[in-house]
């Protein structure tokens, strides 16, 4: 096995010991075992954003370290009464066909059916000449778009999730976008084959519980994309019994609002450089409201990572039972658990030079109540890492930018 992969997993060990010891109700972790052929997970971070819904950061590679692919996840607990799930439409008015990004499908969610979203992924395929559906539309139980012959993704009256064969009766439907394939049918693999690209997919646990997927591609070697039975191995992997392919290519989008934040911020890294139009998309939505009351701390990331002599700065917000942020407690401060790494000052991390994993507490009146880890290690980003990676992304983004004026003068009826 590459050495690179063998030190992600043993860091990736360390990080699940932290987040058990931490954070007990967290979601099940990807079964790595369940991935397709000699894939393996070098890193998983997870996120809360409010009770019943996290977000996970998940990078995929091969055994030999050549194939790697970066992965967002979305976790929807439909059992938790204040969590639902909502189909937009451009500005939310399908009488008139249209396409604006997800992020301004979300915000016209939030004024036309007074919710609160807080995550949302791109929905169906679409004419992008006119933003037509390419399937079903249907918003608050209102029929949009007719059914046709492709199968598509529901949240039925009572509240549950389902994804529907094309024919199925709309009379218990109350939301609903259409798909592509169906990628996992009683949790077999049935997808076909097909070129690498970046890919959105939903799929349904056996618990009821829905899993919203994006995986980066045509970035490699940072991101090169699934093959469809690749991506069903990875719903399969995250527990999904069905899954259906959505809309993928230059629209996967997926974006969620974090614990303490007010603002929904792009997660992925869309192929085209920013985020692109869509016809339709999926919402998740919260009725829970802040209680201004402190319950615990969040940091901003689960795990730091810091090159050798480098710093990184630490960042944490109080935030209340709803995941909303709440002042912090007088009193708190940081502290690094092993100062033999490197010393920390103020709200930063300076290493001396020594490689490993170590951990930062939060520490009120004297318990811990909060940790995350900092990992130094040579493979993190040192600035001028940095600025080259930044630099070869900007030619990425011309050159997809490029792609898409090639698109819109010579548009196809339905893209990927």
């Amino acid at each position: 096995m590459n050495k690179k992969i063998k030190k992600s997993l043993a860091v990736l060990m360390s990080i699940a010991m932290l987040m058990s010891a931490f954070a007990p109700n967290i979601f099940a972790a990807i079964d790595a075992s369940l991935l397709w052929e000699d894939t393996v997970v070098t890193a998983e971070r997870e996120y809360k954003l409010v009770s019943g819904v996290i977000q996970k950061d998940i990078v995929l590679n091969s055994t030999s370290g050549d194939s790697q692919n970066n992965c967002f996840v979305l976790e929807v607990d439909l059992n938790n009464p204040d969590v639902s799930i909502v189909a937009g439409y451009n500005d939310g008015d399908a009488d008139g066909w249209g396409r604006i990004p997800v992020r301004d499908q979300a915000y016209a969610l939030e004024e036309t059916r007074d919710v609160n979203v807080i995550a949302a992924i791109n929905g169906d395929f679409h004419n992008t000449s006119t933003g037509e559906p390419a399937g079903i539309l249907v918003m608050n139980g209102v029929l949009g778009h007719k059914p046709n012959a492709r199968p598509f993704f529901a949240i039925l009256k009572d509240g549950t999730a389902a994804i529907m064969d094309a024919g199925s009766s709309l009379d218990n439907v109350q939301e609903a976008i259409g798909g592509g394939h169906i990628l996992v049918r009683d949790g077999k693999n049935v997808a076909p084959n097909d070129k690498l690209q970046p890919r959105t997919a939903i799929g349904i646990k056996a618990d009821g519980s829905v899993v919203m997927f994006i995986v980066d591609g045509r970035q490699a070697p940072s991101s090169r994309g699934m093959n469809y039975p690749e991506l069903a191995a990875a719903m399969i992997a995250l527990g999904c019994v069905e899954a259906l392919e959505l809309d993928g290519g230059g629209s996967s989008t997926l974006l969620a609002q974090r614990e303490a934040s007010s603002d929904l911020e792009c997660r992925n890294s869309p192929s085209y450089g920013y985020e692109r139009k869509v016809a339709t998309s999926l919402a998740v939505c919260t009725t829970a409201k802040p209680t201004g009351i402190f319950d615990h701390i969040a940091f901003s990331e689960t795990t730091y990572m810091c090159a050798p002599y480098s710093s990184v700065r630490i960042s944490t917000k109080g935030v209340d039972v709803n995941g909303y942020e709440a002042a912090l407690p007088s009193g708190g401060s940081l502290k690094l658990r092993d100062t033999s790494y490197g010393s920390f000052n103020g709200s930063s991390f300076r290493s001396n030079g020594k490689v490993g994993t170590t951990i930062i507490d939060y520490v009120l009146d004297g318990e811990v109540i909060a940790s995350a880890m900092i990992e130094i290690t040579e493979e993190a980003d040192n600035i001028f890492e940095s600025l080259v990676k930044q630099m070869v992304q900007f030619i990425a983004n011309i050159f997809n930018m490029f792609n898409l004026l090639i698109e819109k003068l010579f548009p196809q009826a339905i893209v990927k």
